[in-house]
């Protein structure tokens, strides 16, 4: 499938790079951001033991993750399908009009 879709390289990444540089206002955000995380860390330590964590999280990898993946590659397979079908159609009318046109008449 790749003749017909082929891959686009990705866009290069912007990089921007200040000439200021607030060394205090890093500093706060540094200390917000590992006040923030021991803070999640706590509440998720005090909700969940040990067993429970393993338990939710072989769920939610099993369960949650496979159904998207499976929905997601087969609403691919049908849209790829689609595409097909109408690419032919198109072509069969390109090449015989007439007939095509006499198929699709309804009396």
């Amino acid at each position: 499938m790749g003749i017909i879709f082929p891959r686009m390289p990705k866009p290069r990444q912007f990089d921007y790079r200040p000439l200021y540089y607030d060394e205090r206002k890093e500093r706060l955000e540094k200390i917000k951001a590992r006040a923030e995380a021991e803070l999640a860390a706590e509440k998720d330590k005090a909700h969940h033991t040990g067993l429970q964590k393993g338990f939710l999280a072989e769920g939610r990898s099993n369960s949650k993750f496979n159904r998207t993946d499976i929905r997601k590659e087969s609403s691919g397979r049908l849209m790829r399908y689609l595409i097909i079908v109408i690419a032919i159609l198109g072509l069969f009318y390109i090449i015989a009009p007439d007939v095509f046109m006499a198929f699709w008449k309804f009396k």
